[in-house]
Formats: structure tokens, sequence, C-alpha cells
């Protein structure tokens, strides 16, 4: 559960970020990025929302993620645990815990939205598929439209075979299905309509695979349902694939070209309205987005060097910024704490603690109290109100002040472990090791213990 939570809040916080980007995007001139590289920030935002690129690379981020693993020498330290020699580092890290309740709770309620969400469009999209099959009326091989589509074809050079069919159910020409596209055209109002223009726009929807990316956008919608951020992205899509398309149809056009084209898209205005846009690509448009369209595509212009310099330094920026605070979003995630098994056996001098067998200091041997005294070896603490053995960094300021080291208890394994000129001790090992930390712990240098030594006698010095 640990993982799925991380992975699922590194995701929606990198492709949340790539989002909030895109906003601060809307405040440049439309001119300094054109439309095509604003559609590539927007499908990397999918991506983020999607893949878990920062995991898989795990990039450092020295200044704001925090190392699990500190190693430290072994200094001189006073019997009493809650007396810290000054200047020492910190020798364990602690991480924020959740309950594996209520990860199971959360987790549930997102799994179920999932699946709530993923139902829901599987029927919006049979029943929008059904509604096209029932009122589907084949194109004559002979028409204007299928010669059209075969010329078109070649121009673009693809291969793929694609249907042509009529539907009274639309009343703009729109491109529909993943496996098997299919161009449906309405059955009337295309007198005025330049069908070169329809099947040529909707092609290049085809050849980029914009479909592809809008059922892409669903899912990452599905799996982040309950993050707004992943609705305006839907939206963005849209409005760019669109946008872009436009781009890419009229860029080797002359003006008087681009006014047919612009012409042709208001004779098939607000054609899709009422329609679920999500499920297809569709020359129509309306409103303010109409009169967008129309703008810039009668001002594309051939992209200069610079500026498609810097709309390539926008996306990576984005890409980098996105990864970065995954990365740093999994590392902050609360960790699940699935250790049910952590029951305290025994009482007395001796028990058994999540499977590790423990012994209060009276209980140790001479040589393991002294080593224990003099390497400041921290102990469990079994406290009334607790009901499992707490770190003496979880105890509140007053318990801490009421406990010496005689008072807690301490693993026999670990301090034969630690005895050794180097060693590495987790949570799983030494449950003192506050979890998803570890500690490495080293024999003191010569020259550290002169430093120690010096310390303690200007300690000594100051007391007198």
């Amino acid at each position: 559960m640990s993982k799925l939570l991380e992975l699922l809040v590194s995701l929606s916080v990198a492709g949340s970020t790539a989002v909030a980007c895109i906003l601060l995007l809307r405040l440049i001139s439309p001119g300094v990025f054109s439309s095509k590289w604003r559609y590539a920030i927007g499908k990397m935002a999918i991506g983020l929302y999607l893949l878990p690129v920062a995991l898989v690379m795990q990039w450092p981020l020295p200044f704001f993620i925090p190392k699990q693993t500190t190693t430290v020498p072994i200094p001189e330290l006073p019997s009493s645990v809650h007396e810290i020699q000054p200047g020492l580092p910190t020798v364990a890290i602690p991480e924020l815990n959740l309950s594996a309740d209520v990860a199971l709770v959360f987790l549930s309620i997102w799994g179920t939205g999932v699946f709530a969400f993923a139902m829901w469009q599987a029927y919006c999209y049979r029943r929008f598929i059904k509604k096209l099959q029932q009122t589907r009326s084949p194109v004559p091989e002979n028409s204007e439209a299928a010669k059209q589509l075969t010329m078109m074809k070649e121009v673009l050079g693809m291969q793929g075979n694609v249907r042509l069919a009529h539907s009274s159910a639309v009343r703009s020409p729109i491109l529909v299905g993943l496996w098997r596209p299919t161009i449906y055209l309405p059955m009337e109002n295309l007198a005025n309509v330049d069908i070169t223009m329809v099947i040529h726009h909707e092609l290049i929807h085809l050849k980029r695979k914009d479909l592809w990316v809008k059922a892409i956008t669903l899912a990452a919608s599905a799996l982040h349902w309950f993050n707004p951020l992943v609705y305006i992205l839907r939206k963005d899509i849209h409005t760019w694939s669109e946008l872009s398309c436009d781009e890419e149809v009229v860029k080797e056009m002359s003006y008087t070209e681009r006014k047919r084209y612009g012409e042709t898209l208001l004779n098939v205005m607000t054609g899709s309205r009422g329609m679920p846009a999500r499920f297809f690509a569709s020359l129509s448009s309306e409103g303010k987005q109409l009169k967008r369209r129309l703008t810039l595509m009668l001002n594309v212009k051939k992209l200069k060097k610079h500026t498609i310099i810097m709309s390539a330094a926008a996306v990576i920026a984005v890409g980098i910024i996105g990864t970065s605070t995954a990365a740093w979003a999994a590392k902050i995630t609360p960790k699940v704490n699935t250790d049910t098994n952590q029951t305290i056996e025994g009482t007395g001098d001796s028990i058994r603690y999540d499977g590790v067998q423990f012994l209060k200091y009276s209980a140790l041997t001479p040589d393991e109290q002294k080593f224990v005294t003099e390497k400041g070896i921290g102990g469990l603490y079994a406290l009334e109100g607790h009901e499992r053995l707490m770190h003496f960094t979880e105890l509140t300021p007053d318990e801490q002040r009421q406990l010496t080291k005689e008072d807690g208890y301490y693993s026999p394994e670990s301090i034969a472990r630690i005895k050794e000129s180097s060693v590495t001790i987790t949570h799983q090992e030494d449950p003192s090791i506050p979890l998803g930390t570890s500690m490495t712990i080293r024999s003191v240098t010569p020259e550290e213990r002169a430093v120690f030594k010096k310390r303690e006698e200007e300690a000594r010095a100051g007391d007198q």
C-alpha cells in the first residue's frame, strides 16, 4: 500500500505541476508559442499523470529531499539518554507514518472512484457508438467524398484503412474509432462545405493519433478523478488539438484558401454541440473558440528558429519541473505502517517485540551495559498509555525527562552488530530505528576520539 500511495501522490503532483505551467502560459501572448507546441506541453502533462518517470529516474534533489541514511561516528555519550552532546549530527530521521487502516480507507475510496469513472465513460462511449451505428448509411464509392478521401490519403502518405459513412445523428463531420477509424458525414448541410478540407482536417487528426491522445487523457482522468486540474487539462487538450490541427492543415495554404477553410468552419458551426467531444475529433466549433480558431488560422506563419528554440525550452522546462516535484512528493508521502504484529510478549527484564528479543538494561551483561553507556545506544521504552514500545524520540518532553538509559530495553543482537567496525541497521533489524530509516555506525578514528576528548574537557572547564 505504501508504494501505491507514493506512486499515486507523485503522479498527481507531477501532472498538476505541468497543468499549473500550462495555466501560466495562458498569460503569454498566443503568438509566442504555436498551437503545436502548446499541444505538446498538454500531452507531456498527460504523460506525467500516468508514467512514474520520477520514481524510475530517482533524480537527486539535495535542496528538497532529506536523506534516509545517516552515517555517524560513535562518540562517548553521557549515560542519560536525554543529554545530547552539542555539535553531534542526528543519527536517525523520522518519517511521517500512516496507519494501514487509514491508508486502506483512502485507497478504497480512490479505487471506487476510478472504477465508477471508467464504467461511466465506457457506458457513454458504448451508447454513442450504438447511436452512430443505428443511423449509419454507407457513402457511395464513386461519390466526391470517397474520391477526395483516396486522394488525400495519398497526399499525406497514409496507408491504413479509413471508412466513410453518413449518419443522421451528426450535424458536422467527425472522426470516430481507435482501431477502425470512420469519418461520419451529416446527411445534409454539406452544400456549402469544402469536402476536401473536411477530409484533410480529419485525416490530420487520424495521422497524429489525436483520438488516442483523448483516450489516454480519459485514462488519466480516471486515475486522478479527485484532482480538479486533470479536468482542466482535458479541456485544454481538446482545444489545442483542434487549433494545432488547423495550423497543420493551413500551413501551406494561401490567404484565399485559408478564408475558404474559415468559411467551412463557419458552415459547420455548432455542429457537434451536445455530443461527447471526448470520444471523437470534429471540425466544428462554437462561440469564442470558433473566433479564436479563425484568428489563429488566418495568421499561421512559418516558425522562426528562435521561436522553435523557446518552445522546445518551455517543453523541457515543464518536464523537468514536473519530474522534480514528483520526486519530492514521493519522498514526503507518508509511509504506510504495515507492522501489525508489533506486540509485546513477556514481562519484566526480558520481552520479545516485533520478533526481536529485548532485555532490560539491568539484564544485560556487564560488557553490554558498558558498551551501551559508552556508545550512547538508544533503547525502547514500555510506558503506560502506549500499546507498543516507544522510541525515545517519540516520547513527550515530560516523558523524556523522567527516563534514563537504565529504564530502556535493548537488543543484544543489535549490540553485537554495532560492535563491528561498520554496520548499517534498519527498522526491520532493530525496531528502535524509526520506520523507513536506517543508521550506519562506524568506529571512531583516533583523530575523532581526540576531538571528542577535547570537547569534553572544554565542557568540564566551562562548568568549573
